[in-house]
């Protein structure tokens, strides 16, 4: 019983890093999800030292393919 108790404690109290997938077209750098839509099988991610963003979509087989990659514009 002790021991789960320190295996819960241990998943609650410690902060894992976030995972990232893919890398920036543009600079390299690593990716963050920006935006995820399960049904149209569509995700945005932004690059967190450019802002650049990368559109994937589902192909198929379930791998995720770039469309495109485009700057992220200030909605008004």
């Amino acid at each position: 019983m002790a021991d789960t108790g320190k295996y819960l404690h241990g998943v609650l109290v410690s902060s894992k890093p976030r995972m990232h997938t893919g890398k920036c077209q543009n600079c390299g750098y690593t990716l963050e999800l920006y935006e995820i839509d399960v049904r149209k099988s569509t995700k945005a991610m932004k690059c967190e030292r450019c802002g650049l963003l990368h559109h994937y979509r589902k192909d198929i087989l379930g791998k995720w393919r770039l469309q495109k990659a485009t700057r992220a514009e200030l909605v008004r």
